[in-house]
C-alpha cells in the first residue's frame, strides 16, 4: 500500500514538471510537440562563425579543466557546481572535460544547427577533427571518437526553479550509429540530438562564442569566456568559486592564481573582455564595453 502511494506522489512530480517544462515552452512562443530546430531560437543559421551552448550548461562544472594525466572520475548522480544557487545539475557517466568534450559537442551541435531536434545528420570523424582545430592525426581522431562515446554514455538532470522546472535527463548525445573502415576505425557519424535539450535552448537561454576564437583558447580561458558570455554583464566572481565551477582539483591557491591570470590575458588579448584582472582580494572582475553582435531580424 505505501509503496503504491509513493508511485502516486511520483507519478504526480513528473506530471506537475512536465506542465511546468510545456508552460515554459509555450510561453516563448513555441509549441512542445512539434519539431524544433536550433536555429529557431533566434540564432541566424547562416552565421556558421558561431557555436551555441545552453546557459545552464556553461555556468556548471559540466565540463571540468583537471589535469590531463589525472584519471577521469565516473560519476552517479553527481550534483555539480552552479554558479547560480537556483540551478541544480545531477550528472551521471563519465567526467567531461573542456579541453575537449565540450569543443567537440559545440561543434557537433554546429553540424545539427539546421536539422530538427530528434532528427538525424551526418559528418565525418576527419570534418570534426579539423573543425575543433585539432591537427590531422590518429590520436586525434581516436580522441573525436572516445570524446562521442563520452557524450552519449551519460544522463544530465537540470533544475531551474526560475525557468523551465526540472528538464527531462538526457544524454548530450542522444544517439548514433557508425560506418566504419576496413580496420573497424569509425570514419562517419550519424548522430541523433534529443528533443528534449530544446528546454535549455528556448527563450535566449544560450550563449553564443566565435568559434574561430573559443575553440583556440586554453580549457581555462575557455571557462571563463563560458561565464563572461553568458552573461550580459558579468559581475565579479571570486577566484575560489571558478574554481569549483571548472571542476578543478587544484588546492595551490597560488597555483590557481597564476592559471587564471594567464586565462585572463587570453580572454583580453581575443577580445572576449577589454580587460580581465584578478583583483588584490582574489576576485575575477571584467570589463566589457562590447557584445556579440545581435543577429539581423529579417
Amino acid at each position: 500500500m505505501k509503496s503504491d502511494t509513493k508511485k502516486t506522489k511520483e507519478d504526480g512530480s513528473e506530471q506537475i514538471d512536465r506542465l511546468q517544462r510545456r508552460a515554459w515552452l509555450n510561453s516563448k512562443g513555441l509549441k512542445p510537440n512539434s519539431q524544433f530546430q536550433l536555429d529557431m531560437f533566434d540564432i541566424v543559421s547562416d552565421r556558421d562563425d558561431l557555436r551555441h551552448i545552453p546557459n545552464d550548461y556553461a555556468r556548471s562544472s559540466l565540463f571540468t579543466v583537471r589535469n590531463k594525466r589525472e584519471p577521469r572520475k565516473t560519476l552517479m548522480h553527481e550534483k555539480l557546481c552552479h554558479y547560480n544557487e537556483f540551478v541544480s545539475i545531477l550528472y551521471t557517466g563519465i567526467e567531461l572535460r573542456a579541453e575537449d568534450d565540450e569543443i567537440v559537442w559545440l561543434q557537433i551541435l554546429g553540424y545539427g544547427q539546421s536539422v530538427a531536434f530528434g532528427e538525424p545528420f551526418e559528418f565525418f570523424v576527419k570534418d570534426l577533427v579539423r573543425d575543433v582545430n585539432w591537427s590531422k592525426s590518429g590520436r586525434n581522431y581516436e580522441r573525436a571518437r572516445e570524446c562521442i562515446t563520452r557524450l552519449k554514455a551519460n544522463e544530465v538532470l537540470a533544475l531551474n526553479t526560475k525557468a523551465y522546472g526540472k528538464s527531462a535527463a538526457i544524454s548530450l548525445i542522444h544517439n548514433y550509429s557508425a560506418v566504419n573502415d576496413n580496420d573497424g576505425k569509425i570514419t562517419k557519424f550519424r548522430v541523433w540530438i534529443d528533443p528534449a535539450l530544446m528546454v535549455m535552448f528556448a527563450g535566449n537561454t544560450f550563449t553564443s562564442h566565435n568559434w574561430e576564437i573559443y575553440r583556440k583558447l586554453s580549457p581555462i580561458a575557455r571557462r571563463l569566456a563560458d561565464y563572461i558570455e553568458s552573461h550580459k554583464h558579468p559581475f565579479p566572481l571570486s577566484l575560489e568559486r571558478f574554481r569549483q565551477m571548472c571542476g578543478s582539483t587544484n588546492t595551490s591557491t597560488r597555483g590557481w592564481r597564476r592559471n587564471v591570470k594567464n586565462a585572463c590575458a587570453e580572454i583580453q588579448e581575443s577580445k572576449i573582455a577589454d580587460l580581465a584582472f584578478i583583483t588584490k582580494d582574489d576576485k575575477i572582475c571584467f570589463v566589457r564595453e562590447h557584445t556579440l553582435p545581435a543577429p539581423q531580424k529579417s
